[in-house]
């Protein structure tokens, strides 16, 4: 524990606000000085409508991108697609998919993938849910369902909602009434403009109720950033939370080095854990980031495709940044079982070159990437596993996942930049002693009991697309 550590204010961060103002106002067709197209996402019957009722024309063209891209090809299985249940595509990906390797290759809605790679925009409440292992003592039958974590500019964030927050009840009945899947069911409808109220308990015992709408809005994936000095050693631990890797992601990146990078930080501790991916170019700016003694050559990823097309094999390189970390000769990344794909190949690209010390849980294990297949213009594409991720030392069969140095569980009650924070406090303490704090077993236990991963239930695009490429 470090219950005398200080929290400093950060440098400022209004360079990167105006980045995100100015992506929201790209989307929204506001004058850049530049011509910026605007892709406007299709309704969600639209979509459906191309999910559940694809041509025969459709079906195969869904089969021949397989047999011909699929890391897997050969293990194909001879299906019959004429058959009528196959016009729902998602069940003829699922019946095509290699198992138990591939849980991960998706069909996609296109403009919104696009959208939020591209512009960094989304359509959704803005928030994401967990639900707590640890039981509350008065009422151990509870549901423990809390705000793990807000967009800052959904309405969720807008109206104050932060995480550690505790969801007590929606739409007039209370959270024991609904149950954990009765809630996701509420906010898992589907459309803009959604509506709906939620019952909040603050912290400081406080209650609230919001409606709160999904609504389209900018993200802001370098999200938050502070540096914890401690009172005794004056050792600085900068802290940093990357939330998925879009275009945006590289722009904020170039920020965040420009009011960090020399300072002269000891450690720095950069928060991956609800982090499931994205664009490959995007992780391999964060990883340059922090490898500021990259030399010209080295080997970020190897991206290795099927045999037909070992020509395409390809290698994304550091990027040598004039501002990059050059002081760090280790890392501290905290994980969680949403740390995936892209973010995982943050921890294999650095681990061949500087020590990696990962916090938290084990990562999901993703060590391959897609690139995008448009199956039905303008509406609905296939992120199909087409490559392999490895590092310079030919590493990455990462498929059972990352196991954390030292184990930590995700408990959303604090902000992410206290000290006390569940992944936070480890990470300072091991920064300190060079040792793993010791974890509370019974904790622990239910916590991989009830298997309480984060979810998304209201902003599923990230589970999708995992690591894309460029």
């Amino acid at each position: 524990m470090h219950p005398r550590i200080q929290l400093n204010p950060s440098p400022s961060v209004r360079s990167i606000i105006a980045a995100v103002l100015f992506a929201a106002l790209s989307a929204c067709g506001g004058n850049s000085g530049e011509i910026t197209k605007t892709v406007t996402a299709p309704t969600n019957g639209d979509v459906l409508l191309a999910l559940t009722t694809a041509s025969l024309s459709t079906r195969q063209a869904l089969l021949a991108h397989m047999e011909d891209r699929y890391l897997w090809y050969r293990d194909l299985p001879d299906l019959d697609i004429t058959q009528e249940k196959y016009s729902d595509l998602g069940i003829l990906l699922n019946d095509l998919k290699k198992q138990p390797e591939d849980r991960f290759s998706a069909l996609v809605n296109t403009a919104t993938q696009q959208q939020r790679i591209d512009q960094g925009v989304t359509g959704s409440f803005g928030l994401r849910f967990s639900l707590r292992s640890a039981s509350d003592a008065e009422n151990p039958e509870s549901v423990d369902l809390r705000i793990a974590g807000v967009d800052d500019f959904g309405t969720v964030g807008l109206a104050g909602i932060q995480r550690g927050d505790r969801v007590i009840g929606a739409e007039g009945k209370s959270i024991d009434e609904l149950g954990y899947n009765g809630f996701l069911d509420l906010f898992s409808e589907p459309g803009l403009g959604v509506t709906r109220e939620l019952e909040i308990r603050h912290p400081n015992g406080s209650e609230q109720s919001y409606n709160i709408t999904r609504t389209e809005h900018a993200l802001n994936p370098v999200r938050k950033q502070t540096i914890f000095t401690h009172p005794d050693t004056g050792r600085r631990v900068g802290y940093v939370l990357i939330e998925e890797f879009i275009r945006l992601t590289s722009d904020q990146l170039a920020l965040y080095r420009q009011d960090y990078a020399g300072l002269g930080l000891d450690d720095l501790i950069v928060d991956l854990r609800y982090n499931s991916g994205g664009l490959v170019s995007a992780s391999r700016d964060l990883a340059s980031s922090i490898y500021g003694q990259t030399q010209s050559g080295d080997v970020y990823t190897e991206l290795r495709r099927n045999d037909k097309y070992t020509q395409e094999n390809s290698s994304f390189l550091f990027r040598q940044f004039d501002s990059a970390f050059n002081s760090l000769n280790r890392v501290f990344i905290l994980t969680t079982g949403s740390t995936c794909s892209a973010s995982e190949e943050v921890i294999n690209g650095l681990r061949a070159f500087t020590e990696v010390i990962t916090i938290g849980s084990v990562t999901c294990g993703k060590p391959y990437a897609s690139r995008s297949f448009n199956l039905v213009p303008e509406l609905l594409s296939v992120n199909v596993l087409d490559s392999r991720s490895v590092n310079a030392l030919g590493e990455g069969d990462f498929y059972t996942g990352f196991v954390p140095t030292c184990e930590a569980i995700d408990d959303p009650t604090l902000p992410f930049s206290d000290p006390r924070e569940s992944l936070v406090s480890v990470a300072l303490y091991y920064a300190e002693t060079g040792q793993c704090r010791e974890v509370d077993r019974v904790a622990l236990g239910k916590a991989r009991a009830t298997k309480a991963a984060i979810s998304p239930p209201v902003d599923d695009v990230r589970s999708a697309y995992g690591a894309i490429l460029p």
